[in-house]
């Protein structure tokens, strides 16, 4: 028997039906939206995981038009069974996506955002002999993308007449309604924007004539940023214990990877991609899974372009304390942190708001709940996403020199100290590629910090030892070799009083003299490593210099 096709990149609901897609029955969505029947329910979840899925799917259940016919895409499915199917093709529907609406620049936004609402008003166009003269002046503006066009009208425009000639409100549907938010805040223009997409959402979900309305995105923005009129809003996000219909269940994940002869791969798929906790549930990361199926290979699939950006950008003008956090994170422990589940653009972030961005958008999930109100420990969910933390880390640290890093790996296994592709050149490098965040940096922790990025990428040719207790004292890095028969190290970090030569070579012999005096090598010893090479690392102002001491046997 044929199998199903595996639907990535196929977010209609129609579509995936009748093309015979397999589908992994989600219409409870609709169920607990009609069940519960806000008047505007808006759904944080982290992309890719079935949103847009999801709201066509509510679509072609609720839309008027074909109805009889979109019945039929219903057949066998859960909704089917329960007394909500009454409900099936009562409404007129307005689906709008605002995942293209960005650009550039504020006038960029603006020509994507008229072209989204042409293509919107396009599937109108059947109502527009009924329009009067002067909502026909209006209709022809918008549709027509006349520069002249007051936009932030147009949706309870269309709300208005849908209401007016058919006789029933409308159900309204916004995916991705943060989309034009993140990249405006991104691209510099987010002030304008806020103040045109606000009364565009404003006026289309408070003031228009409609049924009900759902909203999706990532972020829940604060009321403060662009829903300052909304009263009426009632909130989903991941730390909420509702909606859960995105992502897949363990029990979903076993069921399709026996359906394509991928069963044998279900416990590393678990270590790959999943981890997510939505509100009580533990979930899958779908968009993994379906690559996965397709190809039977566990690598990374998952892709948040939009977050990327913003999270890439916060971390660089982060202060140095979320370099700490970070390096934890990717160790497997919990980050302790504050949620507040709304985020105000154009404010000044905390190593908090980073967090909870990251959580947001799928990076991290919860570990645990806190003591205090509002206080989580999250943690890196699964190996996909350490893999794009590491990389991610590595790429802020060392923007010049990604390239680079290979080789300082292999410098290291091999223990090359001097001379071409060796450590001493690679991690100069790399201090010379993050000369631009060292300006006025005195601190050793500074220092510290910075080189201890720089390493991350190692842990799977080392085990890497920070601020850790061995001999008489506590050493400042040490890689501990996964092989024991290859080279080790210990680094000792000073800051010199100033950039003179003699100053640095005080610190220099300061940092190995620490190193022999505390038998900080006693505990690698222990361990089984005899080849063990001690750096003591000086920096003053942007300049960093090695002194190194090798000790075989």
């Amino acid at each position: 028997m044929d199998k199903k096709k595996l639907p990535v990149g196929v977010s209609n609901f129609k579509e995936l039906i009748k093309e015979n897609y397999y589908y992994v029955d989600k219409t409870g969505f609709i169920e607990e939206i009609l069940e519960k029947r806000a008047n505007v329910t808006l759904i944080c979840r982290p992309r890719r995981f079935g949103k847009t899925l999801n709201m066509s799917t509510l679509k072609y259940f609720l839309d008027r038009d074909n109805a009889q016919e979109n019945r039929r895409l219903f057949n066998g499915l859960k909704i089917e069974k329960t007394e909500y199917m009454r409900e099936q093709g009562k409404y007129p529907v307005i689906f709008l996506s605002m995942k293209g609406v960005k650009g550039e620049s504020y006038s960029k936004f603006l020509q994507k955002f008229s072209s989204v609402l042409i293509d919107l008003y396009n599937e109108y166009e059947v109502f527009r002999e009924k329009l009067n003269m002067s909502e026909k002046m209006y209709f022809d503006k918008v549709w027509l993308g006349d520069p002249d066009a007051d936009l932030s009208k147009a949706l309870k425009f269309l709300g208005d007449i849908l209401y007016k000639y058919s006789g029933i409100k409308p159900v309204l549907l916004i995916d991705e309604y943060d989309s034009p938010m993140i990249v405006a805040n991104e691209k510099g223009y987010y002030e304008e924007a806020k103040e045109l997409i606000g009364d565009f959402y404003g006026d289309g979900l408070k003031d228009a004539p409609i049924s009900f309305a759902v909203v999706t995105g990532i972020l829940r923005v604060a009321k403060e940023s662009i829903f300052s009129t909304l009263n009426n809003l009632k909130v989903s996000t991941l730390l909420t214990e509702n909606y859960n219909h995105f992502g897949m269940t363990e029990y979903e994940v076993e069921t399709i990877l026996k359906y394509y002869g991928l069963e044998t791969t279900v416990d590393a798929a678990k270590s790959w991609y999943n981890g997510y906790t939505f509100g009580d549930e533990k979930v899958y990361n779908p968009w993994s899974i379906l690559n996965h199926c397709e190809n039977g290979k566990l690598i990374s699939y998952w892709v948040n372009t939009s977050a990327n950006t913003l999270i890439m950008k916060l971390l660089k003008d982060a202060d140095n304390d979320i370099n700490d956090i970070f390096y934890e994170l990717l160790r497997g422990r919990a980050a302790k942190t504050i949620l507040d589940d709304s985020m105000i653009f154009g404010e000044k972030y905390s190593n908090s708001t980073i967090l909870y961005l990251m959580f947001s958008a799928g990076y991290l999930t919860i570990d645990r709940i806190g003591e205090e109100e509002d206080q989580y420990y999250l943690r890196i969910p699964n190996l996909e996403v350490k893999k794009y933390f590491r990389k991610t880390f590595i790429e802020i640290l060392t923007p010049k020199s990604k390239d680079s890093f290979s080789k300082l790996k292999e410098a290291l296994v091999i223990g090359k100290i001097r001379g071409n592709d060796s450590i001493e050149e690679k991690i100069n490098g790399f201090f010379m590629a993050s000369m631009s965040y060292l300006d006025g940096a005195k601190e050793e922790k500074f220092y510290h910090n910075l080189i201890l990025g720089m390493m991350i990428g190692l842990d799977d040719k080392f085990y890497i030892h920070s601020n850790r207790e061995e001999g008489l004292g506590r050493y400042d890095l040490a890689l501990e070799p996964r092989d024991k028969n290859a080279v080790g190290y210990i680094f000792e970090f000073k800051v010199a009083e100033s950039t003179s030569e003699s100053d640095f070579k005080k610190a220099g012999a300061e940092a190995l003299s620490q190193i022999d005096k505390k038998i900080y090598e006693v505990g690698l010893r222990e361990r089984g490593i005899q080849k063990i090479v001690k750096i003591g690392m000086v920096f003053s102002g942007k300049i960093m210099k090695l002194y190194i001491k090798e000790k075989v046997g």
